[in-house]
């Protein structure tokens, strides 16, 4: 389901350009950390992450520096974290064309989901209350066809 607005290429320039704007520093494990999140299918574990810049990118990359980037990446508003309920939490790009996720609590598969309903209803829903919606996150936990 993951459709990137924008290529790699774009993305990774205007992150820098962000970066450099915010006073902060660039590295070259920022940028590997980028790469394996914008083309990954799934949502990884910061040991995930790590493991592929290892063992694909032969990027020599501590796992407390993946935590710490990540962090930074979702102060940043780059990506966002699941809580999938395994006790690891799930990062993906907040670039993707919004999206909703199933997850199973038994065997923690992830399904993304987008349903016109439910956007419409949460609308109407903050126009009741007086609200201004600016943006949602929409988890269900319950079980998979193969685990129920």
């Amino acid at each position: 389901m993951r459709k990137h607005e924008v290529s790699f290429e774009q993305f990774l320039k205007n992150f820098k350009n962000s970066v450099a704007k915010s006073g902060f520093k660039n590295s070259i494990q920022k940028d590997y950390i980028l790469k394996i999140l914008y083309f990954s299918d799934d949502h990884l574990s910061a040991e995930q992450i790590c493991n592929i810049a290892k063992n694909m990118y032969k990027i020599d990359m501590g796992i407390a520096t993946v935590y710490r980037t990540v962090k930074f990446f979702e102060e940043m508003n780059i990506i966002k974290s699941l809580d999938v309920g395994d006790g690891a939490k799930r990062y993906e790009l907040n670039i993707s064309i919004h999206h909703d996720h199933m997850i199973c609590t038994n065997c923690h598969i992830i399904i993304e989901f987008t349903d016109d309903v439910i956007e419409e209803q949460q609308i109407i829903v903050s126009n009741n209350h007086n609200f201004v919606l600016k943006d949602h996150i929409m988890t269900i936990y319950g079980l998979c066809g193969n685990c129920h």
